[in-house]
């Protein structure tokens, strides 16, 4: 009877002793286990700031001088420039920023001004302090030596840029590209609201240096009041008499890569881009002025060629594609026809049954391919003169329509002061009494809901 009550206190304890030595091998292995921002600093390695095996990628090489917060870089290793978009360094940016870049397996691991951020190399997603994304390219790399897209650098860091083409200079602000006291947008009633900035493109000449940095800040503004916004983007901007040809597909240019920079930004920042014709004008007029389609050019076959090239230009640069609009709205029904094989959205009233029969109050089902959708604006547009009147004419729009207007970008020109801060860094003001931001209390106050085309 003692053997047995020995023999069962001698097991007791022997299973007390197992399961704590399990439970400390349990706890062991969970403190041995490790998140990908939580590699221990043994598996961390931070990459060579040797570039001597570096043996280069099979692009274009482009000079071109980075400026940020102040500081121009001291760049050895080259800058590409590909399609229109530029490649730069990893490892080189953020040794000459001061930070600090390692790589833990799959993981790019960067401290900067405080800050961390970290890429993914298997799934492309880049986190932030305060967001995550996905890269628009995939890095390259040779040797640990990375190379990361320009835009998507931008959009890491949140950079404000201002481009010079007669210095080559990209002068940058990291994350200071927020405007203060910004509130979202507020809708009150469930019919919807759409806008367009009108005629985006290139075209070269002096008075337009700044125009696609002002864009940029109005796109901002948009996006941190939380609006969607249209870009009518002209492929191929022309003005025969000034032999300007800006044409994505024959150039690989700083200018063009602005403006694909840009574009980026828009499609990363709640922005829909379109194709608004192809080169918008005929024989010798400027892009953006002329017709394209319609009464004075009705041929099919020239139109047919002109979208394939819109959307090969598109397609070559990477830019996704929202929606088409003719110019100035001039279409024939046969043209149409042809427009509803390539596109769903056509974001242009649909006329062929009379003006007076195209739909004011909501997206119009097209009566030949019974899937496209047109899209009418009953709010037309703001004239260069007449702000002041229009602005009080829109206060008293019908809400039974669509509250769908476009918007020329040129007029917040004069609300747009760029400058320098004392680091020589970029700056802007944008006054709060400008077209835009005025038309777009209207359309809160009349309660439009504001829409992507897209959502359609």
């Amino acid at each position: 009877m003692m053997i047995k009550k020995f023999l069962c206190i001698l097991l007791t304890l022997f299973t007390f002793i197992f399961m704590g030595c399990n439970n400390k091998i349990s706890i062991k292995n969970k403190l041995e286990e490790k998140t990908p921002n939580q590699a221990s600093a043994s598996s961390n390695k931070e990459l060579s700031l040797n570039y001597t095996n570096f043996n280069g990628f099979n692009m274009p090489k482009d000079n071109v001088i980075f400026k940020i917060d102040g500081k121009t870089l001291n760049l050895t290793l080259p800058i590409y420039l590909d399609k229109n978009r530029y490649y730069i360094s990893l490892n080189e940016f953020i040794h000459e920023l001061n930070g600090k870049i390692e790589k833990d397996e799959n993981l790019l691991n960067i401290t900067l001004n405080d800050k961390n951020y970290s890429i993914n190399l298997s799934d492309n997603i880049v986190t932030n302090y305060n967001n995550k994304f996905s890269l628009k390219k995939s890095l390259l790399n040779e040797n640990d030596i990375y190379y990361i897209g320009f835009s998507d650098f931008s959009n890491m860091l949140n950079l404000y840029t201002r481009w010079n083409k007669d210095t080559k200079t990209i002068n940058c602000k990291t994350n200071d590209f927020v405007m203060k006291d910004i509130t979202p947008y507020k809708s009150k009633i469930d019919q919807i609201g759409l806008i367009r900035f009108e005629d985006v493109g290139l075209s070269s000449q002096d008075y337009s240096k700044d125009y696609f940095e002002k864009l940029r800040i109005i796109a901002n503004y948009m996006y941190q009041r939380e609006i969607p916004y249209h870009i009518a983007w002209i492929p191929r901007y022309v003005i025969p008499n000034y032999n300007i040809d800006n044409d994505p597909l024959s150039k690989n240019n700083f200018e063009i890569a602005e403006m694909v920079y840009s574009l980026d930004y828009f499609s990363t920042h709640n922005g829909v881009i379109g194709l608004h014709g192809y080169t918008h004008q005929c024989k010798n007029e400027e892009s953006g002025v002329s017709f394209e389609f319609g009464r004075v050019e009705p041929s099919t076959g020239v139109f047919k060629e002109k979208i394939e090239k819109a959307i090969e230009t598109a397609s070559y640069l990477d830019i996704p594609i929202g929606f088409f609009e003719t110019p100035h709205y001039e279409i024939t029904s046969e043209q149409n026809k042809i427009a509803e094989k390539y596109f769903k959205i056509l974001y242009y009233p649909f006329n062929d049954y009379g003006l007076d029969n195209a739909s004011l109050t909501k997206p119009q089902l097209s009566p030949y391919n019974k899937s496209s959708y047109y899209i009418s604006t009953p709010l037309n547009y703001i004239p260069e003169g007449k702000e002041d009147i229009t602005l009080a004419n829109l206060k008293n729009a019908n809400i039974n329509n669509m509250g769908s207007v476009f918007y020329h970008p040129s007029l917040e020109d004069d609300y747009i002061s760029l400058s320098e801060d004392e680091a020589g860094s970029p700056n802007f003001t944008y006054k709060d009494n400008s077209t835009l931001k005025r038309l777009i209390d209207i359309l809160e106050e009349k309660g439009f809901k504001m829409i992507k085309v897209t959502d359609i």
